[in-house]
C-alpha cells in the first residue's frame, strides 16, 4: 500500500486563484550582483595609484640618502676650520652638488678655507685644504702694530701693497724717497689680534726674492700695510 503526500488544499487553492501573470518566479541566486558606483571605483583607483606613488619615493629617498657636512658657522677664505664650523646633515640625492661625505669631517678639522664657506652651504671637497702659493711665491707672517695697516679688517685674497717707510728721532714716520721698497701682496690669512693686544698678525703672500728684506723691515717697524683699489 503506498501512500501519495500533495500539496495542501488550501495551498492548490491559492495557486489556482492566482492568474498565469502573477505566478512566482524563482530567481536563481547566482544571478544576483551587487552594484558598484563608477565614481567609487575611480576614486579608489586614484588612491591605491597614490599611496603606491607615495611609497615608491619615500623608499627612493630613504635609499639614496647620504650623511654630508655642512658649514653651521661662516669661515672667511684662509681661516683655519674649526670642528664647531661644521656639523652633518643628512640629504637625498643631489646630481650635480659638490658634497663631502660626514665620514671625511675629522680630516678638514684644522685645514683652511680656500673660499668663502657661508653658513648653511654644503662643503665641497675642493674648498677645504692648504692653500698651494704659485711658483716664485713666500707665505710671510708679520706682525705689525697699530697704524701700520687699515682698520678695516682685510679678508684673505685681499690685494694689498708693503710699503717701506722710515722713522726719525721723534718717532714720526714717512715713506722714503728713492730707496722705498713697495711690495705687490696678498692677504693669506686675515689679521688676528696678538695675544697682548698691541699689534696684528696676519700672513701674506709675497715674491720669494723680497720675503727675507720684507720681514727684516716689518721686524724693525718699517712696514706699512696699504689697500690697493679695487681690493
Amino acid at each position: 500500500m503506498s501512500t501519495t503526500t500533495g500539496a495542501s488544499p488550501r495551498a492548490s487553492q491559492r495557486e489556482r486563484g492566482r492568474p498565469e501573470n502573477e505566478q512566482a518566479v524563482a530567481v536563481p541566486v547566482g544571478h544576483l550582483k551587487a552594484r558598484r558606483s563608477p565614481r567609487l571605483v575611480a576614486a579608489g583607483l586614484l588612491v591605491a595609484c597614490l599611496g603606491g606613488l607615495g611609497g615608491a619615493m619615500a623608499y627612493q629617498q630613504a635609499s639614496h640618502a647620504n650623511q654630508v657636512i655642512v658649514v653651521q658657522h661662516t669661515v672667511p677664505r684662509g681661516e683655519v676650520v674649526r670642528q664647531s664650523d661644521l656639523a652633518v646633515v643628512t640629504i637625498g640625492s643631489a646630481p650635480g652638488v659638490h658634497t663631502t661625505p660626514a665620514r671625511d669631517l675629522d680630516a678638514l678639522i684644522g685645514r683652511r678655507a680656500l673660499v668663502d664657506l657661508p653658513a648653511g652651504s654644503l662643503v665641497a671637497t675642493e674648498s677645504v685644504g692648504e692653500p698651494r702659493l704659485p711658483d716664485g711665491t713666500a707665505q710671510l707672517g708679520l706682525k705689525l702694530a697699530a697704524g701700520r695697516l687699515p682698520v678695516e679688517p682685510l679678508p684673505a685674497g685681499t690685494p694689498v701693497d708693503l710699503v717701506e717707510v722710515t722713522s726719525d728721532k721723534q718717532g714720526v714716520t714717512a715713506a722714503t724717497q728713492s730707496s722705498s721698497l713697495v711690495v705687490e701682496a696678498r692677504i693669506q690669512t686675515a689679521g688676528q689680534p696678538s695675544p697682548d693686544g698691541s699689534a696684528v698678525v696676519l700672513d701674506v703672500a709675497v715674491p720669494a726674492a723680497q720675503a727675507q728684506r720684507i720681514a727684516d723691515l716689518a721686524a724693525r717697524d718699517l712696514l706699512v700695510i696699504v689697500r690697493r683699489p679695487g681690493g
